[in-house]
Order: C-alpha cells, then sequence, then structure tokens
C-alpha cells in the first residue's frame, strides 16, 4: 500500500505553556512601580503641606511680634490713654488725677540722669480678632483684652515688656515682644514654652528717647539778632546766677541795647561781663549762593532752628513727641491743653499769629518746651512759663508782665515792650532735654530673638 503523502498528514498541536503570563508579570512589576512612585510622592505632598503650614503659622506669628513693637513705639509717642490703651480725648481726661500716657505708665525717666527704668511687672498685650486689634494696658498682671471673635482664625496675639539693655546708658530702653498664633498667656508669657501647633516669635529691639531739645542753652536769653527795648523803659531782668554755670544772661548774634536792664550773673561777676554780643557763630547769615538744589541750610533761620533743636523745623513738626496746635492767635489754653494731653511732649504752635499766655505753663517738675511761629506776649496778671520759649518771628515783641523760668529764645530779634523776667534754671531745663521727646529705634539694636 502506497504512503500517504506529507502534506496531507495531519498535525496535532502539541500542548505548551499558557500564553500572557509574562506581560502579567510585567503589568505587576509596572504597577508595584506606579504605586511606589504615589506613595513617595504622596509624602512629599504630606511633608511640605506640613512645612507649608508651619511657615504660615511661623509668619504670622513674626508679623504679630514685629506689629507689636511698632505699636508700643506709637503708644510711647501717643497720648494719655485708659486702660484698653486706646488714646483720650480731652473731654475723658480726668481733671484732678488724669490718666498716665503709655510712657507714664511703663517707665521712669531720672530728671537728672536721663536714665530709664522700666516699671516692675508692667506688661501690655493685643489679639487680632479677625477685623481689629484689641489691647489691654493693666496696672498689673497679664494682659487680658476683651476679645470677640470675628471670622475664621487664627487669632495672632502679642505680648510687650520693657526692660534694661545690657551696657545701659541714658535715654536708652529695651522692648521685647512674644508674638503667638493664639491668644493664650501659656503661648505669649516670656517664660513660655513651645505648644504644639502653634507659631511662636520673639523681637526686641533697642530704643532711645531722641530729645525734643538738642541742646541746653547756656544764656537766659538767647537771639539771632539784637536784644532790646521798645517803648519807654519797660523792665527787663535777667538772670543767670548758678555758681555751676557760666552766668551768660544774653548771648547775641548782633547788639544788646536795653538800658536799665538788671542783669543777674555769678556772684563776683561784672554784669558787663555776663553779655555776649556780635557773635559771628550766631548769626547765621542766609548762604549766598544758596546751595543748588535748594535745602533748609540755605537759611540762616532754619540753620538756627538747628542749633537748638537738633533738626529742621519741617523735621521737628513731623516727629511723634511733639504736638502740633494749629491757632492763630494762641493763648495759654492751647499750651496746657496740648500739654495736658501729652506729656512728654514738645509744642509747637502753627501759625504765626502771636501766643499771648494768660495763665501759668508748665510747673518745676513738669517742663514744657514751646515753639511760637509768632511773637509771645503776656497777658494783664503776672505769670510764669517753664521752660524752653522759642519765637520764630523776625522781631518777638513782648507785651505784659511774665516771667519765664528756664530760657528763652529768639529765631530773630528780641524786643522786651513791658516788664519781663527771663531765670536761667539749669536743672529745669535739664529736666526738659531728658524727659521730653521722640522714642525710636536705635540702629542695629533690633533682634528677632529673645534676649
Amino acid at each position: 500500500m502506497m504512503a500517504m503523502p506529507t502534506f496531507l498528514r495531519h498535525r496535532v498541536p502539541r500542548s505548551g505553556p499558557p500564553r500572557g503570563a509574562t506581560s502579567l508579570v510585567v503589568v505587576m512589576v509596572m504597577l508595584f512601580i506606579v504605586a511606589m512612585v504615589a506613595a513617595y510622592a504622596s509624602r512629599n505632598l504630606v511633608f511640605e503641606q506640613r512645612t507649608s503650614a508651619n511657615q504660615y503659622r511661623g509668619t504670622l506669628a513674626f508679623e504679630a511680634a514685629d506689629a507689636g513693637v511698632e505699636w508700643a513705639i506709637t503708644r510711647l509717642n501717643d497720648s494719655r490713654m485708659d486702660n484698653a490703651c486706646r488714646p483720650l480725648a480731652a473731654a475723658a481726661i480726668d481733671p484732678t488725677t488724669p490718666q498716665p500716657s503709655f510712657r507714664e505708665r511703663y517707665l521712669a525717666i531720672d530728671p537728672t540722669s536721663g536714665m530709664i527704668t522700666p516699671v516692675a511687672g508692667r506688661l501690655a498685650g493685643c489679639v487680632f480678632d479677625g477685623s481689629d486689634w484689641s489691647c489691654d494696658c493693666p496696672e498689673s498682671g497679664n494682659p487680658n483684652p476683651t476679645f470677640v471673635a470675628r471670622g475664621d482664625g487664627p487669632y495672632v496675639a502679642f505680648w510687650v515688656r520693657f526692660s534694661v539693655p545690657p551696657n545701659v546708658r541714658p535715654g536708652i530702653v529695651r522692648v521685647e515682644v512674644n508674638g503667638c498664633t493664639r491668644n493664650d498667656a501659656d503661648c505669649l508669657r516670656f517664660d513660655r514654652q513651645s505648644q504644639f501647633g502653634d507659631g511662636l516669635a520673639a523681637h526686641n529691639a533697642q530704643l532711645v528717647l531722641r530729645s525734643a531739645l538738642g541742646s541746653v542753652p547756656v544764656a537766659a536769653v538767647t537771639a539771632r539778632g539784637s536784644v532790646g527795648l521798645v517803648g519807654g523803659s519797660p523792665t527787663l531782668r535777667i538772670t543767670n546766677d548758678a555758681p555751676t554755670g557760666r552766668g551768660i544772661t544774653v548771648h547775641a548774634g548782633a547788639t544788646f541795647n536795653a538800658p536799665g536792664a538788671v542783669l543777674n550773673t555769678i556772684p563776683g561777676t561784672p554784669a558787663a561781663r555776663s553779655v555776649l554780643t556780635a557773635d559771628a557763630g550766631l548769626a547765621l547769615a542766609d548762604l549766598s549762593p544758596p546751595l543748588v538744589p535748594s535745602t533748609p541750610a540755605n537759611f540762616g533761620v532754619d540753620r538756627m532752628f538747628q542749633r537748638v533743636f537738633g533738626v529742621w523745623p519741617a523735621t521737628f513738626a513731623e516727629a511723634t513727641g511733639v504736638v502740633v496746635v494749629p491757632c492763630a492767635p494762641c493763648s495759654a489754653a492751647d499750651v496746657n491743653q496740648a500739654v495736658r494731653m501729652h506729656p512728654g511732649h514738645a509744642v509747637m504752635l502753627d501759625g504765626a499769629g502771636p501766643l499771648t499766655i494768660d495763665a501759668d505753663i508748665g510747673s518745676a517738675t513738669n517742663p514744657v518746651a514751646i515753639v511760637a511761629g509768632g511773637s509771645v506776649r503776656f497777658g494783664g496778671a503776672p505769670v510764669i512759663v517753664h521752660g524752653l520759649v522759642y519765637s520764630r518771628a523776625a522781631t518777638w515783641t513782648t507785651a505784659g508782665i511774665g516771667t519765664i523760668r528756664g530760657a528763652a529764645v529768639a529765631e530773630g530779634d528780641l524786643e522786651a515792650g513791658g516788664p519781663l523776667e527771663v531765670v536761667h534754671d539749669s536743672d529745669l531745663l535739664t529736666r526738659l532735654r531728658v524727659s521730653t521727646g521722640t522714642f525710636v529705634r536705635s540702629p542695629g539694636g533690633w533682634r528677632d530673638t529673645a534676649p
């Protein structure tokens, strides 16, 4: 029998391994890799979220502490205030026992040395309620500002205290501020411990009392121009007889022409020797040619102002430790109200109208620095001014009966037109220099750590 051809034979397929196993292994490996990548990415996302939350809370606390430093400086240069640290209007001030200013509440300034000592145990604090700040300036104990939450938190807060810096010098004090993302004494107190989830920050800065009086006048009467009398022979008495002083009664850039004036100087010194006239360093003429671009130094009157107060007139008027009173004319009531509302401030009267002093101003313990835009006159009854009186009038013409105990300075000429007595008081002027002015940051004195 013939054999069947090979191409006609039926082939039976042989069994082998199942197809797709390799693909399954590859897919599983890829899924494992994707899962690992997803887990790693999720881990990084959680880490970044926590880092962002920490940075957010830390930034809030940092800004709160920095705001506390600025708030403290502003309050030190503010008026009298209530226990909620809000400045008081004139009508709200108790006439018998006026509420203290922030400066008086927290600092004691030695009237002779100028050393600043913080009042022990006094703290102040504020909290942001979502729309505004609420503050508390208690006489003792921890701050506890009235707080009503508005909107979503966190409600950042800060506490403030003052301390004595190392290598202490007159006129310098340190402000310390703790900031926290919640209004809680455990987080804000100065011996605090870190709490879970809190944003904490500590700032401190050295502050300097920039005196309103740049230098103490050595003479009882100082004038850039001449000193003389007006009409008849009004009584003019000038005294500078402190044994520890130089005994200068009159210091003028031009002449002194006041026949009959009574000059009292250091015992044993001739009265004529107590008068300095024709002082070219005091006359201060306008610069010719003037500086370009124009500056206050071009004008002798501005340089005279800078000689006494240490700054140009415009800078003086912008200082937060100076009260600018718009009045023309002005009276003692205008000055006394400004002094009563703003202890430790100088008073600048904005206007060329005269200042009529018809009541006593200041006292031996609370002298006043007055800058008048025009002449300064006195009322009918004898009155006394304790402090420095500076007149920016081209010719300061006095009238009435009055006494200036401290010093009188004329930016131009001074002409006495009424019974006038000026008594140089170096102790009073020193008190004025060390306790009156504006608190400012000391350059290089800021730190974002606890001292």
